[in-house]
């Protein structure tokens, strides 16, 4: 049997360091920062001065009235953050759900953060370049 060298493997965990927690860090978003949206989600960030991103979430009883449907949607979108950052390194970022959020399937929810993810690197390689 082989084995697997722990290196080479991407990492896809979301260490305690990778979320903001605190009041002063998410106050620090909404007083600047830059927006990326969609029908069902906001996306607040903006550059910070670590080498990884970070991130928050904010998904309201008036969005999902059970705690179980609201759970699901961060855990939803903390997967997808996962999975994309390496390409969100030295963001700050707060995902904001919008009303009708809950109505959507696992799929369709996973397709439009993905797609916030890509405009918000989009978003980056045009201030780059400028």
């Amino acid at each position: 049997m082989q084995k697997v060298v722990k290196d080479c493997l991407p990492n896809f965990s979301f260490p305690h360091h990778h979320r903001l927690v605190t009041k002063a860090q998410y106050k620090s978003l909404f007083d600047k920062s830059d927006k990326v949206s969609q029908r069902y989600l906001l996306v607040l960030f903006k550059k910070n001065q670590h080498c990884y991103g970070r991130l928050g979430l904010i998904v309201g009883k008036r969005v999902a009235k059970s705690a179980v449907t609201r759970n699901r949607i961060k855990r939803i979108i903390r997967e997808s953050f996962r999975f994309n950052q390496r390409q969100l390194n030295g963001v700050d970022v707060i995902v904001i759900a919008r009303q009708q959020c809950d109505e959507l399937s696992k799929a369709d929810l996973r397709k439009g953060v993905d797609q916030l993810w890509e405009k918000l690197q989009a978003y980056y390689r045009k201030v780059s370049l400028s």
